[in-house]
């Protein structure tokens, strides 16, 4: 095998894996607020 060939494996495993990594150590927050409530804009000036 090529060293470019096995340099190219070497970088899509690290990617992938960085990615894998990132999706499963980053957990979602619950959101804060009532989500359903709809606050109007406020009004404004001179539109």
């Amino acid at each position: 095998m090529s060293k470019s060939l096995i340099l190219r494996i070497i970088v899509a495993i690290a990617i992938i894996g960085g990615g894998i990594l990132v999706v499963i150590k980053d957990e979602p927050q619950t959101p804060t607020g009532d989500i359903n409530s709809i606050q109007p804009l406020p009004e404004q000036d001179n539109p």
